[in-house]
């Protein structure tokens, strides 16, 4: 039960909204308790309890600097987290979004690369041969991205999560599938640890470096 225990402490961290708050306002960027007070207009020691939750948690990360202590998110996960719960609490637009929103060009989908950008980073892995289709949702690893994926995410990681590996996860605003499933977290954390995307603090779209993700994918073709 200890992984279980993990995630329900992670759960209670996060079931506050100043939490939630504060790691939309880090993965903008490091920050004070000062400046974290003064942005959500709270006082000093408020915030310092909440941080103080985070850090337990692992979620936030602290260091000193002369007298003062700045806090960071530890890694990206922090705000994918966060982004996968606003989308679980999110309503979708009903009306089909212009290509030139930020929302359709790339998001996040839970924990995964969705809109535009999501879809075609499926299609690089199918027409490249790393995955292939396996029954009516399901994506088979191929030997070929079994030798290739490794160069771009933490592959092992992936497949040892407890879901499935890759899978369609139907987009809606794209009316096609992009790439679901322990694979597709594994592929958006690289994205974002490489500096490729960038999540935006409290939304769910992204920013992607230009060329992405086809350049992501191409960085380990042979």
């Amino acid at each position: 039960m200890h992984d279980e225990a993990a995630v329900a402490a992670l759960a209670r961290a996060l079931a506050d909204p100043t939490r939630v708050r504060l790691i939309e306002e880090l993965a903008g960027g490091e920050a004070t308790v000062s400046e974290l007070g003064c942005r959500l207009g709270l006082e000093v020691s408020r915030v310092s309890t909440h941080l103080a939750i985070l850090r337990q948690t692992g979620l936030v990360r602290a260091q000193v600097q002369g007298r003062q202590h700045r806090y960071a998110l530890a890694g990206e996960r922090p705000a994918v987290a966060v982004a996968a719960l606003r989308t679980l609490a999110a309503v979708p637009p009903k009306q089909r979004l212009s290509l030139e929103s930020p929302l359709r060009r790339a998001r996040t989908c839970y924990d995964h690369l969705a809109g535009h950008a999501g879809v075609h980073l499926l299609d690089g892995l199918l027409e490249r041969g790393w995955l292939r289709a396996s029954g009516e949702r399901d994506l088979e690893l191929t030997a070929a991205g079994a030798a290739a994926l490794p160069r771009l995410c933490d592959l092992e990681a992936a497949r040892r999560a407890r879901r499935r590996l890759a899978l369609r996860c139907q987009d809606w605003t794209e009316c096609r599938p992009h790439l679901g499933g322990a694979l597709g977290a594994a592929l958006l954390l690289a994205l974002l640890q490489r500096g490729a995307a960038r999540l935006r603090p409290g939304e769910r779209a992204l920013d992607l470096e230009p060329g992405q993700p086809e350049a992501f994918l191409a960085a380990a073709d042979d």
